[in-house]
Protein backbone atom coordinates (compact mmCIF):
# COMPACT_ATOMS: atom_id res chain seq x y z
CA UNK A 1 0.00 0.00 0.00
CA UNK A 2 0.99 3.24 -0.93
CA UNK A 3 2.85 5.80 1.85
CA UNK A 4 0.84 8.49 0.68
CA UNK A 5 -2.59 6.41 1.09
CA UNK A 6 -1.70 5.52 4.84
CA UNK A 7 -1.22 9.44 5.12
CA UNK A 8 -4.37 10.70 3.43
CA UNK A 9 -7.04 11.98 5.66
CA UNK A 10 -9.71 9.82 6.94
CA UNK A 11 -12.54 9.10 4.79
CA UNK A 12 -15.14 11.09 6.81
CA UNK A 13 -18.43 11.08 4.73
CA UNK A 14 -20.38 14.39 4.24
CA UNK A 15 -23.69 14.82 2.91
CA UNK A 16 -22.89 14.26 -0.33
CA UNK A 17 -20.74 10.91 -1.01
CA UNK A 18 -17.80 11.58 -3.27
CA UNK A 19 -17.16 9.75 -6.18
CA UNK A 20 -13.55 9.26 -7.84
CA UNK A 21 -14.32 8.68 -11.90
CA UNK A 22 -11.54 7.63 -13.73
CA UNK A 23 -11.69 7.14 -17.39
CA UNK A 24 -9.20 8.03 -20.22
CA UNK A 25 -12.05 8.84 -23.04
CA UNK A 26 -12.94 12.13 -21.47
CA UNK A 27 -16.46 12.15 -23.32
CA UNK A 28 -17.29 9.23 -21.13
CA UNK A 29 -15.41 11.17 -18.21
CA UNK A 30 -17.76 13.93 -18.89
CA UNK A 31 -20.16 12.16 -19.09
CA UNK A 32 -20.24 10.20 -15.69
CA UNK A 33 -19.14 13.63 -14.30
CA UNK A 34 -22.19 15.17 -14.85
CA UNK A 35 -24.59 12.14 -14.32
CA UNK A 36 -23.02 12.08 -10.75
CA UNK A 37 -23.61 15.85 -9.77
CA UNK A 38 -27.12 15.42 -11.15
CA UNK A 39 -27.52 13.00 -8.74
CA UNK A 40 -26.30 14.83 -6.06
CA UNK A 41 -22.70 13.45 -5.81
CA UNK A 42 -19.74 15.31 -5.16
CA UNK A 43 -17.17 14.27 -7.97
CA UNK A 44 -13.66 13.82 -7.37
CA UNK A 45 -12.08 14.31 -10.78
CA UNK A 46 -12.16 13.14 -13.53
CA UNK A 47 -8.63 11.59 -13.90
CA UNK A 48 -7.59 10.57 -17.24
CA UNK A 49 -4.98 8.12 -16.17
CA UNK A 50 -4.07 6.17 -13.67
CA UNK A 51 -1.71 8.67 -12.04
CA UNK A 52 -3.89 11.34 -12.12
CA UNK A 53 -6.62 9.02 -10.20
CA UNK A 54 -4.16 8.11 -7.32
CA UNK A 55 -2.47 11.87 -6.98
CA UNK A 56 -6.54 13.13 -6.39
CA UNK A 57 -7.30 10.07 -3.93
CA UNK A 58 -4.25 10.75 -2.06
CA UNK A 59 -5.65 14.65 -1.47
CA UNK A 60 -9.21 13.62 -0.78
CA UNK A 61 -9.96 9.93 -0.38
CA UNK A 62 -13.28 8.79 -1.84
CA UNK A 63 -16.13 7.29 -0.74
CA UNK A 64 -16.36 5.14 -4.05
CA UNK A 65 -14.48 5.06 -7.48
CA UNK A 66 -16.39 4.51 -10.40
CA UNK A 67 -13.11 3.20 -13.01
CA UNK A 68 -12.03 1.92 -16.37
CA UNK A 69 -10.01 -0.85 -16.65
CA UNK A 70 -8.30 -0.18 -19.36
CA UNK A 71 -6.59 3.47 -19.05
CA UNK A 72 -4.09 3.54 -22.43
CA UNK A 73 -1.10 3.97 -20.06
CA UNK A 74 1.54 1.56 -18.36
CA UNK A 75 -0.41 2.01 -15.25
CA UNK A 76 -4.35 0.10 -15.31
CA UNK A 77 -7.38 0.80 -13.88
CA UNK A 78 -6.45 -2.84 -11.76
CA UNK A 79 -3.35 -1.01 -10.32
CA UNK A 80 -5.58 2.23 -9.26
CA UNK A 81 -8.27 -0.49 -7.67
CA UNK A 82 -5.55 -2.81 -5.91
CA UNK A 83 -4.09 0.69 -3.92
CA UNK A 84 -7.86 1.59 -3.37
CA UNK A 85 -9.76 -1.34 -2.85
CA UNK A 86 -7.49 -2.71 0.52
CA UNK A 87 -8.21 0.75 2.54
CA UNK A 88 -11.48 0.76 2.21
CA UNK A 89 -12.60 2.67 -0.95
CA UNK A 90 -15.45 0.52 -3.18
CA UNK A 91 -14.67 -0.02 -6.60
CA UNK A 92 -17.00 -0.21 -9.38
CA UNK A 93 -15.49 -1.38 -12.41
CA UNK A 94 -16.99 -0.18 -15.88
CA UNK A 95 -14.96 -1.48 -18.65
CA UNK A 96 -15.35 -2.31 -22.79
CA UNK A 97 -13.63 -5.02 -22.46
CA UNK A 98 -15.43 -7.77 -21.61
CA UNK A 99 -13.01 -10.46 -21.66
CA UNK A 100 -10.60 -8.87 -19.25
CA UNK A 101 -12.80 -7.88 -17.00
CA UNK A 102 -14.42 -10.86 -15.22
CA UNK A 103 -10.42 -12.29 -15.00
CA UNK A 104 -8.34 -10.03 -13.27
CA UNK A 105 -8.54 -7.54 -10.52
CA UNK A 106 -11.80 -9.08 -9.03
CA UNK A 107 -10.73 -9.41 -5.94
CA UNK A 108 -10.68 -5.13 -5.83
CA UNK A 109 -13.93 -4.34 -7.62
CA UNK A 110 -17.23 -4.16 -5.92
CA UNK A 111 -19.20 -4.47 -8.91
CA UNK A 112 -18.01 -4.75 -12.59
CA UNK A 113 -20.24 -2.95 -15.84
CA UNK A 114 -19.69 -4.14 -18.79
CA UNK A 115 -19.98 -1.03 -21.43
CA UNK A 116 -22.12 -0.07 -23.21
CA UNK A 117 -23.52 0.95 -20.16
CA UNK A 118 -27.01 3.23 -19.10
CA UNK A 119 -26.80 5.58 -16.57
CA UNK A 120 -29.75 4.18 -14.69
CA UNK A 121 -27.23 0.84 -14.19
CA UNK A 122 -24.32 3.20 -13.20
CA UNK A 123 -26.49 5.06 -10.72
CA UNK A 124 -28.21 1.75 -9.02
CA UNK A 125 -25.22 0.42 -8.16
CA UNK A 126 -23.47 3.08 -7.21
CA UNK A 127 -26.05 4.08 -5.07
CA UNK A 128 -26.67 0.49 -3.99
CA UNK A 129 -22.87 0.16 -2.77
CA UNK A 130 -23.37 3.52 -0.69
CA UNK A 131 -26.55 2.10 1.13
CA UNK A 132 -25.03 -1.01 1.90
CA UNK A 133 -21.33 -0.12 2.78
CA UNK A 134 -19.66 -0.83 -0.11
CA UNK A 135 -20.90 -4.54 0.37
CA UNK A 136 -21.81 -5.74 -3.47
CA UNK A 137 -21.86 -8.62 -5.05
CA UNK A 138 -20.32 -8.54 -8.95
CA UNK A 139 -21.23 -11.77 -10.18
CA UNK A 140 -25.21 -10.71 -10.20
Amino acid sequence: MSAALKAAPSAERTASPRILVCEDDPLIAMGWTEMLIDAGYEVVGPAYTAEKALELAYQDLPSLALIDIDLGGIIDGISVAAELGPIGVPVIFITGNYQRAPLEGREYATDILIKPVTEDTVLDSVNAILRDGGARDWRR
